[in-house]
């Protein structure tokens, strides 16, 4: 985030995709707390919050991504963006998964991100930062969900590439890895399991802190590395997964 050299200089503009619900939601709500100049980006309208300009939107086509970067034309410039916005809905191996769930998935959770980016970088002339949200599964992958995990995968790797490419412009690019967190499709999920609470204690196991995360632990996260409290750190993939990832013996279970 640039810093503010004056008591009367205009708060920070953040743009959050994926901000109607979940970790976005959580992102977007710790923003508008602390007086960002927000732009609020979904498919669907995102929830009213004060300071937030809302755009609906989808961040995998031209189009969507042609209105985010009109709205953020009118806010006068980014400092932040978070590349939230993803998809999980092509569950299948490596053998099964379709060919358009695997499109679908690869362009909203990877191309998106560097569009997006790319489009927004003259909106950004005084350097600025983007946090990208990935997944442990882009650390570690998960038997039957092959395009997810190679999308979050990409994005681990595209963090760091856009970190070194955008290293010149002054603009810092991180990424977090969050482990299971308690959005509405993970409790949705385990709601609609057989054994709803043995499946919630499975995927307390698979944390070291034995719980699951809270939306808005990640946001804080996401916060701090937006933030020139971060303003020597690019190219780090920071877990938030409660020692998920610590250990081994954890690394591939269902999350």
């Amino acid at each position: 985030m640039t810093p503010q050299t004056s008591e009367t200089a205009a708060p920070p503009c953040v743009i959050v995709t994926g901000a109607a619900r979940g970790i976005g939601r959580a992102i977007a709500e710790l923003y508008a707390d602390r007086g960002a100049r927000l732009l609020s980006v979904d498919l669907t309208l995102p929830p009213p919050l004060r300071g937030q300009r809302r755009v609906k939107a989808d961040v995998s086509t031209a189009a969507g991504r042609e209105r985010i970067l009109r709205a953020a034309h009118e806010l006068g410039g980014v400092n932040v963006l978070i590349n939230n916005a993803a998809f999980q809905g092509a569950h299948g191996s490596v053998l099964d998964v379709s060919e358009r769930g695997w499109a679908r998935t690869l362009n909203v959770n990877l191309t998106a991100p560097l569009l997006l980016t790319r489009a927004l970088i003259d909106l950004m002339p005084h350097g600025g930062a983007v946090v990208n949200v990935a997944s442990v599964q882009g650390l570690f992958a998960e038997q039957n969900n092959a395009a997810y995990n190679a999308s979050k995968g990409g994005l681990v790797n595209l963090t760091r590439a856009m970190a070194l490419d955008l290293a010149p412009r002054g603009i810092r690019v991180n990424a977090v890895a969050p482990g299971a967190i308690s959005t509405e499709g993970v409790l949705q999920a385990i709601q609609d399991s057989p054994d709803p609470t043995s499946t919630r204690q499975d995927y307390e196991d698979l944390h070291a802190l034995r719980r699951l995360g809270t939306p808005r632990e990640v946001a804080q996260v996401v916060y701090f590395l937006g933030s020139e409290e971060a303003s020597f750190m690019t190219g780090a993939i920071v877990p938030v997964d409660g020692g998920m990832t610590a250990s081994f013996m954890m690394a591939g279970r269902p999350v």
